[in-house]
């Protein structure tokens, strides 16, 4: 497969913003987008930087996406951010593909927006069950803030899937101030 080759023109505004979170191939890929692109990193900041789910929720939501998308970049990103955020070895074996999510010894709320990221990324749909125990855990914002951390990330691991991006060596994610 031929690759996309990687962006090395960008606006000011995008370059500061590109490096804020570190200068990886997955944004310099998704640079050729060209105007959306400042606002996806926008809409990306806002996701990193929200204090209405903690960022220990965030991360597992995104790295149990990543294992269920097949997204090697995503993982190899998030996966020292949800270390960083109180993960270990037990948790982070439970949220791989094939991994048993009652085995991660995780709080009832993180076991139940894990069970509706799985649902939801392998079923494209949650039943109403599953909905409802997720209103009782949490707020309706940070309900819809979890279901659009699934949607972006998804959906950012169909498009660096599609484009084969390289997976950074010299580089690592680091979250917007």
């Amino acid at each position: 497969m031929t690759r996309i080759a990687y962006c090395t023109s960008m606006s000011d505004e995008v370059r500061d913003m590109v490096a804020e979170r570190g200068n990886l191939n997955v944004y310099r890929a998704l640079a050729h987008a060209g105007p959306p692109f400042a606002g996806w990193l926008l809409a990306g900041r806002a996701a990193l930087t929200s204090e209405v789910v903690p960022v220990r929720l965030r991360e597992l939501v995104i790295v149990r996406v990543g294992h269920l998308m097949g997204c090697a970049y995503e993982l190899a990103q998030h996966t020292p951010v949800a270390e960083r955020s109180g993960l270990g070895p037990r948790q982070l074996d439970a949220l791989a593909a094939d991994g048993r999510l009652t085995d991660g010894g995780f709080t009832p709320t993180e076991l139940t927006m894990l069970e509706m990221t799985t649902e939801l990324v392998t079923t494209a749909s949650v039943t109403p069950g599953l909905l409802d125990r997720a209103r009782e855990l949490l707020d309706d914002e940070q309900l819809l803030e979890v279901l659009m951390i699934i949607n972006r990330w998804s959906g950012l691991a169909l498009m660096i899937n599609a484009l084969d991006v390289d997976i950074d060596t010299d580089h690592h994610f680091s979250l917007p101030h």
